[in-house]
Parts: structure tokens; C-alpha cells; sequence
């Protein structure tokens, strides 16, 4: 009794994995930018605290500083506040840790 063909084609679309990397990527890219921003404005009020640094005198960096200081406590205010705080990665619930 022959048997016919079990086999059929591939199933999977194949992109959902291409855009979860591409989705964590990018995730990764906005935490590290967010890193970078609040790195920045702690090592400008570091070097204001030593006396390197006159915010008088240098207006533009101040300014610039204070805007992105603003934009890190907006970002860490809806992180915390309208997100629910940190959320850990939902697989470690699934790895058992």
C-alpha cells in the first residue's frame, strides 16, 4: 500500500523571529541611549560639583544639560510610574528562575 506524501511544506512564516531580534535590538538601542543621557548629566553635575565646570559660564551646556535632565526624569517618571516600575523578562518565569 503505498503511502502518500506526509510531508508538506514549511509552516512557519519565518519573519517573526527576524522581528523579535529586531525589536530587542532596538530596545537595547533606546536603554542604552537613555543610559548615555543620564550618564551625561550625571558627569556634568560631577565636574560642576568639583568646580571644572562654571554653569555661568558656560550657558549652552548648562541649558543643554537641563533639557536633557528633564527629558531623563520624564522618561524614568513613565517608566516607573505609568509602567508599573521594572518589569522583569517575562521567560525567566518560564526558565524557572
Amino acid at each position: 500500500m503505498p503511502y502518500g506524501e506526509r510531508r508538506r511544506g514549511e509552516r512557519r512564516s519565518g519573519g517573526r523571529r527576524v522581528d523579535d531580534r529586531r525589536r530587542a535590538r532596538r530596545n537595547m538601542a533606546i536603554a542604552a541611549a537613555w543610559a548615555i543621557v543620564g550618564a551625561a548629566v550625571v558627569l556634568y553635575l560631577f565636574f560642576v560639583t568639583v568646580g571644572t565646570i562654571d554653569p555661568t559660564k558656560a550657558r549652552a551646556a548648562s541649558i543643554t544639560v537641563l533639557v536633557l535632565a528633564v527629558a531623563w526624569l520624564a522618561h524614568a517618571w513613565r517608566r516607573v510610574i505609568i509602567q508599573g516600575g521594572y518589569v522583569s523578562r517575562p521567560d525567566r518565569e518560564r526558565r524557572g528562575f
